[in-house]
């Protein structure tokens, strides 16, 4: 069984998801970029998603993070709207009876949101940031992702680790 996924902002490593919630999370705003001002939403989709989000480029996503809620925040959803992404029984993440998606997935926000307050802390305390990352939230695989050099996770063709 996957372990859950994560986010790793500073000393934090918040609980998102199960990695079917966080994939639909991401798929949905993959699918509904295209409404962003910049129709991309790269640091998302991308950055987020597959890679590390480095500190230079925090403000920024929080810019494409709050986009990409008010984007979600227009899509209905209803207890049929969730089938497509087999999300199974156990709900961690996503809140299956919110009325839009951005509302469904507030708990993935609030944990990217406190990730990134975490992170900015750090630079703070300790003089220096550490990149955001997605990982396994506990377990063997947790330890292996914390510790994996930050140029295994630039690879061009990298699949994101936490869905291992």
């Amino acid at each position: 069984m996957m372990t859950d996924v994560g986010i790793s902002g500073g000393m934090l490593l918040k609980r998102m998801g199960t990695p079917a919630e966080v994939a639909a999370f991401f798929t949905l705003i993959d699918r509904n970029k295209a409404k962003s001002s910049d129709g991309a939403l790269s640091l998302v989709t991308d950055r987020l998603f597959r890679r590390t989000v480095p500190s230079e480029q925090y403000d920024r996503l929080v810019e494409q993070l709050a986009e990409s809620r008010r984007i979600l925040g227009n899509i209905r959803t209803s207890s049929d709207f969730w089938s497509e992404f087999h999300l199974g029984d156990r709900a961690v993440g996503i809140d299956r009876s919110a009325m839009n998606a951005a509302d469904a997935c507030q708990s993935i926000f609030d944990a990217l949101d406190r990730a990134i307050s975490f992170a900015r802390q750090d630079k703070e305390d300790l003089g220096y940031f550490r990149p955001l990352r997605l990982m396994a939230w506990e377990g063997p695989k947790s330890y292996e992702h914390k510790y994996m050099p930050l140029e295994d996770l630039e690879k061009p063709d990298i699949r994101p680790i936490w869905m291992e």
